[in-house]
């Protein structure tokens, strides 16, 4: 039953997204069907009171399970024009549906909802395209996000980022991070004391030229200079001793499909 559900669910979020919304479907499949698998797997969750902390993780592992097989070819790529039925499928459904959720990583959930409501006001009935979208994002979110359509949807580069090296001097506690993967993010992280006190560390992305929102604001937050491409890595202090940190993770919510997480995590030893 549940599964009749979700394929109707699905069927229907097609009314907004490729019939009102008609995007082309052969040049741009990933937004008719990843948006799609968005808004269903979300009224999936709320319908059936499900409270699945993140009712998109399906999407994430499929994601991660494509990357792995190195079959993955751009989203830009013709529908048609897929060597692999299931790395369409999943490029299409999965990955496109990340987009979305991702996106409201890097601007803010609440920025991502706002910009579905004005993509739906400014382009019902009408023929949008990747470019049309993004730019209603940046409208909503005041930030520039050209290198996150181009990275997600016209390369296959990946997101890994890593907590490199934990160093004490000075009685203040040096990070360093690491971008191993192509594709460039904002990052969160979340420090959590011995003490069993959390605080959170915004580094925004310079080509973003702004920030987002803090997403957790009974949570102090600290935003850092930010971050330019071109440098593999990060340092910044904190003003506490080594051993007065329980642990270190990057991306605690888990909507940033970074593809190796085991280095996402820092824990005192």
């Amino acid at each position: 039953m549940k599964g009749l559900f979700g394929v109707t669910a699905h069927e229907l979020a097609h009314s907004w997204f490729q019939f009102v919304l008609a995007t082309n479907e052969s040049k741009h499949y990933w937004m008719d069907e990843g948006f799609t698998s968005f808004i269903s797997d979300l009224a999936e969750n709320a319908i059936y009171e499900e409270k699945v902390e993140n009712p998109l993780e399906g999407s994430y592992n499929n994601y991660f399970y494509m990357v792995k097989t190195g079959k993955e070819l751009p989203q830009t790529t013709h529908a048609d024009r897929h060597d692999v039925n299931q790395i369409y499928s999943i490029s299409a459904y999965s990955k496109g549906s990340v987009f979305l959720s991702q996106l409201g990583y890097v601007i803010g959930n609440e920025n991502l909802m706002k910009t579905l409501r004005r993509y739906y006001k400014e382009f019902a009935f009408k023929h949008p395209t990747p470019n049309d979208f993004i730019r209603i994002a940046e409208k909503v979110s005041g930030t520039e996000l050209g290198w996150y359509l181009n990275d997600w949807t016209r390369t296959t580069n990946t997101i890994d980022y890593s907590i490199k090296e934990v160093t004490e001097n000075n009685n203040k506690t040096t990070v360093t991070l690491e971008r191993i993967g192509r594709m460039p993010m904002p990052i969160d992280l979340y420090v959590e004391y011995t003490d069993g006190s959390v605080e959170s560390f915004y580094i925004p992305l310079r080509m973003m030229f702004g920030e987002k929102p803090n997403p957790s604001p009974n949570i102090k937050r600290t935003v850092l200079n930010d971050w330019a491409w071109s440098y593999g890595t990060y340092q910044f202090s904190i003003d506490k001793n080594k051993k007065q940190i329980k642990q270190i993770i990057i991306d605690p919510s888990e909507m940033m499909a970074d593809v190796n997480k085991d280095n996402n995590i820092y824990i005192q030893q």
